[in-house]
């Protein structure tokens, strides 16, 4: 595991920064997988009261599924100037920085924040010789998935029923 205080990610632009989250957030945090889960829902047609239930009833999953997975797993904001704009749970080991969700609220998508994102996390898994990053990205999320290829990962295979895994190696 690396050390939470020497994990200096830094995008090089100004206005981006990555702060650590804490318990305050939370609201921010069930905020952004609400806005982000919501679109998705609707778009199959489901609407209304169901639709809040099944969302709160998946962040509890996805938040239980992570804790016990990723124990040590890092939880970063990200701020564009000074406002919350999305997040990122990082577990780093010696070997790899596994990114095990990154998300930013819908209206920041597309706007170059996402590489910037990747590009910090490059920097700094290169200046501690990590040897790879890696993530798994839903397999019907063809948008995700070719962006995630244009920044230099590579599928490697399934990760579960539903997820294909990306690396990308760095040494």
């Amino acid at each position: 595991m690396t050390d939470r205080a020497s994990l200096d990610i830094i995008p090089d632009d100004p206005a981006l920064r990555l702060r650590p989250a804490g318990p305050t957030d939370e609201p921010f945090i069930r905020h952004l997988f609400e806005q982000v889960r919501t679109g998705q829902f609707t778009a199959t047609g489901l609407s209304g009261p169901i639709v809040s239930q099944v969302i709160a009833q998946q962040f509890r999953s996805q938040a239980a599924g992570y804790a016990a997975q990723f124990p040590d797993a890092i939880s970063l904001i990200v701020t564009r100037d000074g406002s919350d704009v999305g997040r990122l749970l990082l577990h780093c080991t010696r070997e790899r920085w596994h990114i095990v969700d990154i998300a930013l609220l819908p209206p920041e998508c597309g706007c170059g924040i996402g590489t910037k994102i990747l590009d910090a996390l490059d920097a700094g898994a290169r200046q501690r010789g990590v040897a790879a990053l890696t993530l798994s990205v839903l397999a019907d999320n063809l948008a995700a998935r070719r962006f995630y290829l244009r920044q230099g990962f590579a599928e490697t295979g399934q990760a579960g029923a539903a997820h294909i895994a990306m690396r990308k190696d760095l040494i």
